[in-house]
């Protein structure tokens, strides 16, 4: 599946695109039964993880690891599917020279224990501390997050067109103050995912999430990232 001229101007334009009814209802469950197998047995072995936190990796954690290839092979065939990489060759810049590395899978689920706002943040910002170097690093490198919704998910903010340029000045202030969790981000717009649509947007652009115990949150991320920033991402919301 590539994306037409106008939704790939959509998506340099506002930093992200929604694609609907992107997976069949059987693709749906196929990815829906593998993740929550993964999601089950990480629940049952820890207190905390996948329980006061939004998310587990399908990648890093052991729970996922236990589970063996038979239960990620419908997870990993996705994400390495001739559709996916058409996608991503679509929204890669024209001056980059290869396609982006896959950096980690994510399962979004509702926490269990308390609800909470996210902080507003570019994912560029988990690489450095000082605002300069992470400018630098915004204006030369690039990566992307592709969601796809099990369940209905409103749950991602995004500021559009923030990934092609900095901050404002009240943009920096919120997010690298001490109030990243407001809900005054200007110009902010919340991304509503039916049930098998599909989202693609800029890591680099400022979002957050919003975390609820209700109702169930059940969302697959995949990160892509080019591979000379592949160390950035140490944590995201």
């Amino acid at each position: 599946m590539s994306l037409n001229a106008p939704v790939i101007k959509s998506f340099f334009q506002y930093s992200f695109v929604v694609l609907p009814r992107l997976l069949t209802a059987r693709e749906r469950a196929a990815l829906r039964q593998a993740a929550d197998t993964i999601l089950a047995s990480s629940r049952a072995q820890s207190t905390q993880t996948a329980h006061s936190t939004p998310r587990i990796s399908l990648l890093g954690e052991a729970s996922a690891l236990e589970q063996g290839e038979t239960v990620l092979a419908p997870i990993l065939d996705f994400a390495t599917s001739p559709r996916t990489c058409a996608l991503l060759r679509t929204v890669t810049p024209s001056d980059s020279a290869a396609l982006p590395e896959l950096k980690d899978m994510h399962y979004y689920h509702e926490q269990t224990k308390h609800d909470w706002d996210g902080d507003w943040h570019r994912d560029s910002q988990f690489a450095t501390t000082d605002p300069e170097q992470e400018r630098q690093l915004v204006d030369s490198g690039w990566s992307v997050h592709l969601r796809v919704a099990l369940e209905d998910d409103d749950r991602l903010e995004v500021v559009p067109g923030s990934h092609a340029r900095w901050d404002t000045a009240e943009e920096m202030t919120i997010r690298r103050g001490s109030n990243r969790a407001t809900d005054r981000m200007p110009n902010a717009l919340r991304v509503v995912l039916k049930a098998g649509d599909g989202c693609i947007f800029h890591a680099w652009s400022i979002h957050r999430a919003t975390y609820r115990r209700t109702p169930i949150r059940r969302t697959l991320d995949l990160l892509f990232t080019s591979p000379r920033d592949i160390n950035v991402h140490r944590r995201r919301q």
